[in-house]
């Protein structure tokens, strides 16, 4: 490897840390906190099905999903247990049905009542599970109910609208679905669970922990066998074609840093063919400046494949604090590869 490789080499590794400061972590919207129902030893969840079915916010345009659940309980006997679910960021508006009979939200009134399920402690109020499990919650985002069990088989249907935790900067928004199975391994026994989750044309599954799925017509359904006590993790994308998925993954400063790459060597070979001062001068002064007109145009470019009008774009901050770093580093690899040609010529 000559001087000049080498020095090739050296500038592209200086210039790294400009694409690691770039990659900045971005924020999010958090999405609601729910759960199974936590419930009784004395009856028996022979399934659940959960339908999920995302509907978009028609002024800020992003996700939200509509929950329709079933649980298939058996009971032994006739009962009337106590049902608690936490529901955390969830809708104002929440239905319940017990066998298709309206059930009434009851608020949980300390004062007045001791409730198995909640140990007040002096570091707050938590949800007991079992003996050696217990969770810390606020008692606002706890759905509590009575539920009037016939014997043999019965149904309740609980209805309510989500958040979904979604990131506020970049060109998609991602969306995180959580649904929390923890409680599911503290009744009697809790069997097989059905997730069906209906989603539009500008939409794509892109990530989930339940394993295959079966996808048709935008309805994606899975099956969590009984025992599987993992909570539910699915990400949802915005659709996006295939140039879009690759100039994303380049990213901005992948692309402006792959046009930096390129201006360097035509001005490396401008160089070689004619190493003046105003060569030298010329190149030093524009290919930085237009390393950033490229960072900046390929947000352009990237909304343009997407068929938006505008995202959030790069920070002139970035700019400032790493324009004065380019400059010194370019200059000083090309006053290095000029020195290097003119003692070659000679």
């Amino acid at each position: 490897m000559n001087f000049i490789q080498k020095l090739n080499v050296s500038f592209l590794l200086c210039i790294f840390p400009l694409l690691v400061f770039g990659n900045m972590a971005k924020p999010w919207v958090d999405g609601s906190q729910h759960s199974v129902l936590f419930g009784s030893s004395n009856a028996v969840v022979k399934r659940e099905i959960i339908d999920i079915r995302l509907i978009k916010e028609p002024v800020d345009q992003y996700y939200y999903a509509e929950y329709k659940i079933k649980y298939f309980i058996h009971s032994d006997e006739k009962q009337t247990i106590p049902l608690v679910f936490l529901a955390l960021g969830i809708s104002a508006e929440k239905e319940i049905k017990i066998n298709n009979r309206p059930a009434l939200i009851q608020k949980l009134d300390f004062e007045k009542n001791d409730y198995s399920f909640i140990e007040k402690k002096k570091n707050g109020m938590f949800l007991k599970y079992a003996e050696d499990s217990e969770v810390m919650v606020n008692p606002e985002e706890l759905i509590y109910f009575s539920a009037n069990l016939e014997k043999g088989e019965n149904i309740i249907e609980v209805n309510y609208d989500a958040f979904l935790q979604y990131n506020t900067s970049g060109f998609i928004r991602n969306y995180k679905l959580e649904y929390s199975l923890y409680p599911s391994k503290f009744w009697k026994s809790f069997g097989r669970i059905e997730v069906n989750l209906k989603i539009d044309d500008d939409a794509e599954i892109t990530e989930s922990n339940l394993g295959d799925l079966d996808i048709k017509d935008n309805l994606a359904k899975w099956i969590i066998k009984s025992g599987n006590h993992e909570n539910i993790k699915i990400v949802i994308s915005e659709k996006t074609s295939i140039l879009s998925k690759i100039l994303m993954f380049i990213n901005p400063l992948g692309i402006a840093f792959l046009g930096l790459i390129g201006l360097f060597f035509i001005n490396l070979k401008l160089l070689r063919r004619n190493p003046k001062t105003y060569i030298f001068v010329l190149g030093i002064i524009l290919v930085p400046i237009l390393f950033y007109v490229i960072y900046f145009f390929s947000y352009d470019l990237i909304n343009l494949s997407l068929g938006k009008k505008h995202t959030k774009h790069g920070s002139i901050v970035f700019i400032v604090l790493t324009y004065p770093f380019l400059l010194l580093i370019y200059w000083l690899a090309m006053w290095l590869i000029r020195k290097e040609i003119k003692t070659q010529s000679h």
